[in-house]
């Protein structure tokens, strides 16, 4: 596994208040009590193992450049591309972007314990490459699928920093109550909540926005949620390229579950993200593309647009400060909270 090199600030002392000057006062009540979540995490039935379907861990790991894909996942990938010429750079750019938010938090925030949820297999540009080599480093992959889980668990024993965890995200007692969470949780210290591919298969964004409450209301102070939505927002209706590559998104996320055999991927807006991601403030630029957010090299030309895939980084909202207190991160409304 490639170790690269530790970013500036992250061997700041555990104590250094994580992004200095945000107000890391107590959270409020959780609205759903820890005794609920249990009682529904009991009644989840997991999916049964699918190993004759194509699989979408695997074509991530495709699409990334791994060669863990079986023939029917290379086959779907093919079809998929020929439909959606830019989905190869759909998922390279979520990755790419997700590297650069946990770079981000452990330098400005001093978070190095992070809960990754739908990252997909362990193997090809995985997260944890950034986040292990900090000594206080720590990953918490968490699944639904026991395909993913398995694959995470094979590798814990030449990086015992890591851990699987096999619940749903509209289940959070699956997840939070885990032993393995519940260590990454212990110190109290700030953890980045990592959501990639999990909110697009939410049908009903109000669900999606009362189950993510339920993470952060019992998330430490200071953390963050990194997180990153399927969109087909800012292509021109009006040019034919752009509307024909809409449209066959929209029909790839209508079959992909029928193909797949998982719940359909569903698109959403900026403002759509925005309303799930309500209880956070967002850390400028806000909700972008994935290419687009903080990202030195984004070629002059390039279009964002066509990473087809929105991106954004939040703090947890906490109680409003004195307007005299100094150095606070300013939100992307151009208040502070």
């Amino acid at each position: 596994m490639p170790v690269p090199s530790h970013p500036a600030g992250s061997t700041s002392d555990p104590t250094t208040p994580p992004f200095p000057g945000l107000d890391i006062s107590s959270a409020a009540q959780p609205s759903l009590s820890d005794t609920a979540l249990k009682v529904a995490a009991r009644q989840w039935t997991p999916p049964p193992l699918d190993l004759e379907n194509v699989h979408p861990a695997r074509v991530r790991d495709h699409f990334l450049g791994g060669d863990q894909a079986f023939a029917l996942d290379r086959e779907w990938c093919a079809q998929a591309t020929h439909l959606v010429p830019t989905l190869p750079r759909t998922y390279r750019d979520e990755r790419d972007f997700l590297h650069r938010a946990i770079r981000f938090a452990s330098r400005q925030g001093h978070i190095h314990r992070f809960l990754v949820l739908g990252a997909g297999l362990p193997y090809t540009r995985p997260i944890h490459d950034d986040v292990l080599p900090h000594p206080r480093g720590m990953v918490v992959y968490a699944d639904h699928d026991e395909y993913v889980t398995a694959h995470v668990r094979l590798v814990e024993p030449e990086l015992p920093q890591i851990a699987a965890v096999r619940g749903d995200f509209l289940e959070p007692g699956t997840i939070f109550f885990d032993d393995a969470v519940r260590t990454l949780l212990r110190h109290g210290s700030p953890i980045g909540l990592v959501l990639t591919g999990v909110l697009e298969t939410v049908a009903d964004t109000d669900q999606a926005t009362t189950a993510l409450r339920c993470y952060t209301e019992r998330l430490p102070a200071g953390s963050v949620v990194i997180a990153t939505h399927a969109t087909v927002e800012g292509l021109d209706a009006g040019d034919t390229a752009d509307a024909t590559l809409a449209e066959h998104r929209r029909i790839l996320c209508d079959t992909y579950g029928r193909t797949a055999h998982r719940p359909p991927q569903h698109l959403r807006t900026t403002e759509e993200l925005r309303q799930i991601l309500g209880c956070l403030r967002l850390i400028p630029p806000g909700i972008t593309h994935t290419s687009a957010w903080h990202n030195p090299r984004l070629a002059h030309g390039d279009r964002p647009v066509e990473s087809l895939c929105l991106a954004a980084v939040a703090h947890l909202r906490r109680p409003r400060t004195p307007p005299s207190s100094a150095g606070h991160l300013r939100s992307v409304d151009g208040g502070t909270r």
